[in-house]
């Protein structure tokens, strides 16, 4: 059994392994300070008051049109619709979302090398 299949993904932590493959099957892979391939970038973002989901965590892609520097407010502008929508993963506390995106990464950490070779 491999690492993905040993996870046990809901259908929205699937979401954030297809940006992943999306991001080296296109070949569009940003780095870290320490040159280390950047795929998805997992972001969490507690929602806002008022918000359909208010006081939930959701994980989002932090890796946006190659960028990595935009901020948890532009993260959660731009994934509104899709968070609302419930197609990124959420978690009733950051610890549970901070877990979870742990055991996730470690899909990304098994494939760094096709990530590195995909420029």
């Amino acid at each position: 059994m491999n690492i993905r299949e040993k996870l046990n993904l809901s259908p929205q932590e699937q979401r954030i392994v297809d940006y992943h493959d999306k991001s080296i099957s296109s070949g569009k892979v940003g780095r870290d300070e320490f040159d280390r391939p950047v795929t998805v970038l997992s972001t969490g973002i507690k929602i806002p008051a008022g918000e359909k989901y208010e006081g939930a965590f959701v994980s989002v892609p932090g890796f946006v049109k190659g960028r990595t520097d935009l901020n948890e407010d532009e993260l959660y502008k731009h994934w509104k619709k899709e968070i609302n929508l419930g197609r990124w993963p959420m978690y009733n506390s950051g610890e549970e979302l901070n877990k979870r995106s742990q055991d996730i990464h470690r899909i990304m950490d098994a494939e760094e090398e096709a990530a590195r070779n995909a420029r």
